[in-house]
């Protein structure tokens, strides 16, 4: 279905998507199969170029073994041509179906491709520096080992947030509306990476 949709829109067009496609056969979509090397395809198509695709997606555990369909998407974008720009992490702060023989399962991974160089990036400034001002030499090892001291810079009162993002579920959100959609997505993760 998205596959066919996508080709309404003009090529080199859009310059953010943020989706979470099906992950393996975790839901029955009333008979919809998900092809997902020609969204991919789709993508590439109409993303700009500087524009950026985040796949949040994550593995089916199958006879004890989780399929690794995530990687091999990440793989796929890659060879179409997207770089990888960034692989994150959504970290839920809570999870459901706890296992008995793995560590309980609370994240999934955000893969940031990009047509090109990004060409915008608004990083979000949320991380206290605690240790900017006081702690020890900046310092840069190059390629034969040696160790460069590099000029420090005046820090700000907050630094970048890292690339583990730690939010709610879109249950602890709106818990009414995860119950009318079989597969919702945090808004606050959608908004950050739109900020």
């Amino acid at each position: 279905m998205a596959e066919k949709k996508l080709k309404f829109i003009d090529n080199n067009s859009i310059d953010l998507t943020i989706t979470s496609p099906p992950y393996d056969d975790l839901r029955d979509y009333e008979g919809y199969k998900f092809d997902f090397e020609a969204i991919a395809k789709e993508l590439f198509r109409v993303t700009k170029e500087g524009g950026v695709v985040v796949w949040v997606v994550n593995d089916q555990t199958i006879n004890g073994s989780e399929t690794g369909t995530s990687f091999r998407q990440a793989l796929y974008f890659m060879e179409i041509g997207f770089n990888l720009h960034d692989t994150m992490i959504y970290e839920k702060t809570n999870f459901s179906n706890p296992s008995r023989n793995r560590y309980h399962q609370i994240f999934e991974y955000m893969f940031i491709f990009s047509k090109g160089k990004p060409k915008t990036f608004n990083p979000i400034l949320d991380r206290k520096n605690k240790y900017g001002i006081c702690w020890g030499k900046n310092t840069n090892r190059s390629k034969n080992g040696e160790i460069k001291e590099i000029k420090k810079r005046k820090p700000r009162k907050y630094g970048m947030k890292i690339n583990i993002w730690r939010m709610n579920t879109s249950g602890q959100e709106k818990p009414c509306q995860s119950i009318e959609h079989p597969a919702t997505f945090p808004e606050k993760l959608a908004k950050d990476h739109i900020s």
